[in-house]
């Protein structure tokens, strides 16, 4: 890739966009990576979740893609020896499953992942992952439960008072 180089100062800052097969081979593109964002850069939320998604090219190129849009046309980064180690694995896309937003509440902390992955970035749900093969939590469904029942207990007696202070009026 580098033939022809000779040992004078420009070679150098050929080399700073280059990234070597060892990093290459490690990048999955099964994997979701993560990154801090470059608070330089315009609104670092807006159209870019900085969970990114590796393409690897066949000329030993690889390119981050923000899973906002999941597309070159994304936010992308050229990834080079001097940043890859940037890129933090969240998870490998074939060891998890998303799961609905209203059953969040019925798995341990400890076994949620919580990332942006679509262009609804952090408003708009589908937020949460789980490892598969995670139970949901038999505590947390009974707690869930129970704080429903108390929630139509108590919309139940207001119901109760303000028919009662209608009937008053009669």
């Amino acid at each position: 890739m580098l033939v022809g180089l000779t040992g004078n100062n420009n070679n150098v800052e050929l080399l700073k966009g280059v990234l070597s097969k060892e990093n290459y081979d490690k990048l999955n593109e099964n994997y979701l990576y993560k990154k801090e964002p470059n608070i330089n850069e315009r609104s670092p939320y807006w159209c870019d979740n900085w969970t990114f998604k590796v393409e690897k090219l066949e000329d030993g190129r690889a390119y981050m893609l923000d899973t906002h849009f999941n597309s070159y046309s994304s936010h992308h980064i050229r990834v080079t020896d001097d940043n890859v180690n940037e890129f933090e694995v969240v998870f490998d896309f074939r060891e998890v499953i998303n799961i609905s937003d209203s059953v969040v509440d019925e798995y341990e902390e400890k076994d949620l992942y919580c990332v942006a992955t679509n262009s609804g970035g952090w408003s708009c749900g589908k937020l949460y992952w789980i490892k598969k093969g995670v139970q949901k939590s038999l505590q947390l469904q009974i707690n869930k439960q129970k704080n429903k029942i108390e929630k139509i207990r108590d919309k139940l007696k207001w119901a109760e008072q303000e028919l009662e202070r209608l009937l008053e009026k009669q």
